[in-house]
């Protein structure tokens, strides 16, 4: 339904408010749009908006998420890229959920010609600092007391699973950092042979240094991209995750402020019941009279069993949604070491098909020398 790419990151603006817009190219059949085929601009801060409103309209769902903010470094190419891609794969994940890509803010942010028009309208409108803001603050009363083992499970098993992620980062960092060491030796090793080629030697022993200096740089270039995908295959993927991990919690937050809402009204349907109860038998109350008690009564009920429902509805709703987040992590992995493995394996050939080369370019090298007649 949906073909979704964010693409071509350009930076605008003058040094003081520079920033990055990424274009949005949306193709689809989806009959809310006006179009099947249209572009937008858009920058980080619109991505924001739209992960902290996706997340408001939709409790007990897992909202994919943007990547953090940075502080420094946003302009530098690599890391351009990285945001980039984690925008990319955001938003095809939105896309891919089935309540989520009906979501009018979405459509919104898909297909707005005056979108950083209309955006400063409704923050200005709005008054609650945010939807995150104000979920912080809406269970911060009454200490909310987990019924539901299920939930305590998953809350040590996404802490546990949060410490196994980070750790594998820095286990990650740790060999990115030594493939770089391996990545300026060997540059430095290839420029040294270079330069021992051109230097006063035989014909013979020049030229197999030159093609050893030049198997040295394509190994060289080889590392250095196997380098690059260990940040975005494997980082990427796990830093992608540890952030799910934050929507994971959002979502049992925003089941916690639906319980906060059902025990106000229920609460309040109480307080009704027993005031109208109370001037009922210390009144004589005709029947014309009972009319409007009865119907504050039977509002107050029903206010009182949405609630309830509604917080059945989340919770079943976060349950069915960790389900479907192990599902896509495990084959989110999977899809990445796949991809991991099977670049390091090329790589690795192509390294050895050098070295290969060049051996049998030192053996016939060789042969020819030796065949070579013997001055009389």
């Amino acid at each position: 339904m949906f073909t979704i790419t964010v693409g071509d990151p350009q930076k605008v603006g003058d040094p003081i408010s520079a920033h990055i817009v990424y274009t949005v190219t949306t193709k689809t059949n989806h009959p809310a749009f006006k179009k099947d085929s249209f572009s937008v601009l858009r920058r980080y801060s619109d991505f924001l908006w739209l992960y902290e409103t996706l997340v408001s309209n939709n409790p007990g769902i897992i909202v994919p998420p943007v990547p953090e903010k940075v502080a420094l470094g946003r302009f530098e190419g690599s890391f351009v890229e990285s945001r980039r891609l984690a925008l990319n794969k955001c938003i095809q994940k939105i896309a891919n959920h089935a309540k989520l890509a009906n979501d009018l803010d979405f459509i919104f942010f898909l297909e707005s010609d005056t979108f950083s028009l209309d955006i400063k309208h409704r923050r200005a409108e709005s008054s609650t600092g945010g939807f995150l803001a104000s979920l912080g603050s809406s269970i911060s009363g009454s200490k909310f007391h987990e019924t539901d083992e299920w939930f305590d499970k998953k809350k040590t098993y996404l802490d546990t699973l949060e410490a196994q992620l980070r750790s594998l980062v820095k286990a990650i960092e740790a060999v990115a950092k030594q493939r770089t060491e391996v990545i300026t030796a060997t540059q430095e090793f290839a420029d040294t042979i270079a330069a021992l080629a051109a230097s006063d030697l035989s014909k013979h022993l020049s030229e197999s240094m030159k093609v050893l200096a030049q198997v040295e740089t394509q190994a060289k270039e080889l590392h250095d991209s196997q380098a690059r995908d260990d940040l975005v295959l494997l980082t990427g993927t796990v830093d992608e995750y540890i952030r799910l991990i934050t929507s994971v919690r959002l979502a049992f937050q925003s089941r916690t402020k639906t319980y906060h809402n059902m025990k106000l009204t229920e609460s309040e349907r109480l307080r009704v019941r027993n005031a109208n109860e109370k001037i009922i038998r210390q009144h004589t109350v005709d029947r014309q009279s009972m009319v409007p008690l009865q119907r504050e009564i039977e509002q107050v009920e029903l206010k009182a069993q949405e609630a309830r429902t509604k917080f059945e509805e989340v919770t079943r709703l976060c349950k069915a949604e960790v389900d479907r987040f192990e599902r896509e992590r495990i084959n989110d992995f999977k899809i990445s070491l796949e991809r991991f493995l099977d670049g390091m394996l090329r790589r690795q050939n192509e390294i050895i098909d050098s070295w290969d080369g060049y051996q049998k370019l030192l053996l016939k090298s060789t042969d020819l020398n030796n065949e070579a007649p013997t001055a009389a």
